[in-house]
């Protein structure tokens, strides 16, 4: 798995490629939840899944957890570019009742950034 963070004002931008599962799962939940500590003004967790092949259900929980982190701050979690495999597994595990799918990083920083949330 490959992962990098990039944080715009109050939002952390985390771009995923490849698996998401039980072997990558646990470093990526450390790391992110690093960011989430080290990074307090964080209100919204950007999921770039472009290229993400593949999430099992460690990784949901992963996301899951950090969920609760930006509601708990006032703030949401968006996912973008998700491919329709992808998209199918998360909003069967409900997160379209707990987020939003966009089609673009930047369109989701614009309303971040113009206070439209």
């Amino acid at each position: 798995m490959q992962y990098d963070f990039e944080t715009v004002g109050q939002a952390l931008i985390a771009r995923l490629g490849g698996e998401l599962d039980l072997h990558t799962s646990p470093h990526f939940k450390e790391q992110l939840a690093k960011f989430f500590t080290t990074h307090p003004q964080i209100k919204y967790l950007i999921m770039d899944v472009q290229d993400l092949q593949f999430i099992d259900s460690s990784g949901l929980g992963v996301i899951l957890g950090r969920y609760r982190d930006v509601e708990e701050r006032g703030g949401r979690l968006f996912f973008v570019q998700a491919n329709p495999h992808i998209k199918r597994v998360l909003q069967m595990s409900g997160f379209q009742k707990i987020s939003e799918f966009a089609d673009s990083t930047a369109d989701v920083l614009k309303r971040v950034e113009g206070g439209q949330l």
